[in-house]
């Protein structure tokens, strides 16, 4: 029988050659894992059509920046609120005229979305523009790796760090966001915690798009005087993943939100995960005052917690 090297994640330690075949017990080939892809439910020719449309530079420009807005902010546009034709064009550097006419394009092929929003004052409603959460999954992502590819290249570099002594799942999430938030950061000056719930919000703000890039679509509550909030997380992109290795996928996100509230500078964070809630969602509770929410169960077996 072929053989070839294999690098197992079996509670935090690299093992062995052996038979394709042969999986140890409740370990993960990494080298398989990123071969996966996510499962992408297709629209018809709407794929195909907006891919095409993407091969535009300018179209491109406009959908990565409004997927670049931020998901919260104390002021200035958001994610959900999106831009008007004319600040696009102000921000780009294009008539307006022109911008209308790749935004019809892109609004037709289902990749950015219209609305209208009253800005409180008199006068009609302004005419903004949003990405489609579930085009920007499959046709705009701003890296060629999906979210198998890098679940499989953080659980590499865990383990090569790590080496024979382990890293535990949660330890490579966050190892793997704090390097990524550094590499992001302005330089001079450390994150400090945020002194008003506005501020903490705008801090969970850059959580939430971090999941986004996993392939998430958040839904985020705010509760209480101190902006407490509860993510719920739909149709993971891990699902199937998930239900067999819950220890290894959910402490990987688990890591993720702790270290970015760390990265942030909420250090005192309490967070808490907590997988199927519902059948295809999860749940987490992020506190801005350090108490520690409900603990995250430990999955022992597939469909038990402990």
């Amino acid at each position: 029988m072929k053989t070839r090297r294999q690098h197992w994640w079996c509670g935090g330690f690299d093992t062995a050659v052996g038979p394709v075949a042969a999986v140890p017990g409740g370990c993960l080939d990494i080298d398989e894992l990123s071969l996966l892809t996510p499962v992408v439910i297709m629209r018809d020719d709407a794929d195909v059509n907006g891919a095409a449309l993407l091969t535009s530079a300018v179209r491109r420009r406009i959908v990565e920046h409004l997927a670049e807005l931020p998901r919260l902010a104390a002021e200035g546009p958001t994610r959900e609120r999106g831009l008007t034709a004319a600040e696009l064009g102000r921000v780009l550097g294009l008539h307006t005229t022109t911008i209308r006419f790749h935004l019809d394009q892109l609004v037709a092929a289902g990749i950015l979305r219209s609305q209208f929003v009253r800005s409180g004052g008199a006068g009609r409603p302004a005419k903004r523009y949003v990405v489609e959460e579930t085009e920007l999954g499959t046709v705009v992502a701003g890296s060629s790796e999906g979210p198998y590819q890098i679940l499989a290249t953080l659980l590499a570099d865990a383990l090569a760090e790590g080496g024979q002594e382990g890293v535990s799942p949660e330890a490579a999430g966050r190892d793997w966001v704090r390097r990524r938030m550094a590499a992001r950061a302005p330089e001079g000056g450390t994150p400090t915690s945020a002194g008003t719930p506005g501020e903490w919000v705008g801090k969970v703000g850059a959580v939430v798009d971090l999941l986004s890039e996993w392939g998430y679509v958040p839904d985020l509550a705010v509760t209480g005087q101190e902006g407490d909030v509860t993510l719920t997380l739909h149709d993971c992109p891990f699902r199937d993943l998930a239900r067999v290795h819950p220890e290894i996928v959910c402490g990987v996100h688990l890591g993720l939100l702790r270290g970015a509230l760390e990265s942030a500078g909420e250090d005192q964070a309490g967070v808490s995960l907590q997988p199927f809630v519902t059948p295809t969602t999860c749940s987490a509770v992020l506190l801005r005052r350090g108490a520690h929410p409900l603990p995250t169960p430990i999955v022992r077996h597939r469909g038990e917690t402990a």
